[in-house]
């Protein structure tokens, strides 16, 4: 009894706090199956932002919306079902590994960076949230910002096992909910799913391709090993069960995006507002009036199952820059970094990041995409049962292994060809920032070789 106590308190803290930070996750708490991790990212992917989607290609047509997100899904499958897979091999989350690839204090650095990106996802996603529940209740949206905000950084303080529960038990009521939101949108309004899957618009390929896979599947790729490595582990699957295992985060994160982001197609046609939840559906029934505000009640669930996978990272991206000043505080430095993370992304919300959204998915694929690419590259080339564990916590003295110049420089040539516009018929087919960041990690490779 008293050894399974001291394994607990190597997760958790006396008030149940998660406090593992980005230590190893022990080989005793690396249970969860693969459907866990398909649920837990179906669900994180399920927001009330997710309908977006369909606002993001609006006008294309859904036939083609359907074909830009099968093609996003088999475009970033490979490297989800990579981060996937590095996860169960090494169960620490990226910016860990990363410190071999950039150098440990230019990982840390990149560590903030992509805090404050996952700040942005928590903001636009609170601010979503908070418009639904204001259109319910005819009251102002920052109240509920706020009160969103509360619940979900207390949600995301319990940690792994509290989330992925809360996901397993709320999975069905969201699926009803929206249910009973796309019927409503269906026969209150009459929706011709004919006329609405030819477009009235022509299709950039490149730019949908762009939008869809920053805004779900490459967006989310670098976080799956956060979530992963609790999972089981690498060496206990064998054959098929590798696939199931590798795939699973990828696919759980693109269905909700192609449903939802029909529903989101439909609804801006039809009701002028992509946010089904927000819609107010012109019925004149007491009971129907009943069952869709009930319904979009329980669509709110939606916000704090992505939020809280967004703040969930961001906290461990935080702290993998500061573990090295943790030594001391490491029993408090989870929860405390979970609050304040929680309360800046609440602030994003009322200073309005919703409004910003395509510009801030476009920085997204700007500043990510490189990383994701560069980092699987180097896992699965160089790194890999290759570098001890304890490598990786510890400061290296040299600068060398400090600030690698080498994956600097193939970042910065994909970020640069990424972020700058060029005219070439490529990207109107296929999208830049993929395209930039396999050129980054070709020269990160070939300066290996140099």
């Amino acid at each position: 009894m008293a050894k399974e106590k001291r394994k607990e308190e190597e997760v958790k803290n006396e008030y149940g706090f998660e406090i593992i930070g980005v230590d190893p996750i022990p080989d005793y708490a690396r249970n969860a199956s693969a459907l866990k991790i398909f649920n837990f990212w179906a669900m994180a992917s399920a927001s009330a932002t997710t309908p977006l989607a369909g606002l993001l290609l609006y006008g294309v047509g859904i036939r083609n919306f359907i074909i830009v997100v099968l093609l996003s899904l088999l475009i970033g499958l490979i490297p989800a079902a990579l981060f996937s897979e590095m996860g169960r091999q090494f169960p620490v989350p990226a910016l860990v590994v990363s410190r071999k690839t950039y150098g440990f204090w230019t990982s840390n650095a990149l560590s903030f960076l992509y805090t404050v990106v996952n700040m942005g996802w928590f903001g636009l996603n609170d601010a979503t949230g908070g418009l639904i529940l204001a259109s319910l209740t005819h009251s102002s949206p920052i109240i509920w910002y706020i009160v969103m905000g509360i619940v979900q950084i207390v949600l995301v303080l319990y940690g792994f096992d509290w989330l992925e529960w809360f996901y397993r038990y709320t999975a069905p009521l969201l699926v009803v909910c929206y249910g009973i939101l796309t019927y409503l949108l269906i026969t209150t309004y009459h929706v011709n799913w004919g006329t609405l899957m030819n477009g009235d618009q022509s299709v950039n390929w490149g730019a949908a391709l762009t939008l869809i896979l920053s805004f779900s599947i490459l967006s989310w790729t670098y976080k799956i090993s956060t979530s992963t490595r609790f999972a089981k582990p690498y060496e206990e699957t064998k054959g098929f069960m590798k696939i199931i295992y590798a795939i699973a985060p990828g696919v759980g994160i693109m269905i909700p995006v192609l449903l939802m982001g029909i529903i989101g197609y439909a609804s801006q046609a039809y009701a002028n507002n992509w946010n089904i939840a927000a819609v107010s559906f012109p019925v004149h029934s007491t009971l129907l009036l009943a069952v869709a505000f009930i319904a979009s009640l329980g669509a709110s669930l939606a916000i704090i199952h992505t939020n809280a996978m967004n703040l969930y990272p961001a906290t461990a991206d935080l702290l993998t820059a500061l573990q090295p000043f943790l030594k001391k505080q490491r029993k408090w430095a989870q929860p405390i970094s979970t609050i304040i993370l929680g309360i800046f992304s609440v602030a994003l919300a009322i200073a309005g990041i919703l409004q910003h959204v395509e510009n801030f998915l476009l920085l997204v694929a700007d500043l990510i995409f490189p990383y994701t690419f560069i980092v699987i590259l180097d896992w699965y080339v160089r790194l890999w049962k290759k570098v001890p564990v304890e490598y990786f916590y510890k400061i290296p003295k040299t600068f060398k292994d400090n600030f690698n110049i080498k994956a600097i420089i193939a970042t910065v040539v994909g970020i640069i060809l990424s972020a700058i516009s060029i005219n070439f018929v490529l990207f109107d087919y296929f999208p830049q920032p993929v395209f930039a960041s396999i050129i980054a990690m070709i020269v990160y490779y070939l300066l290996l070789k140099v």
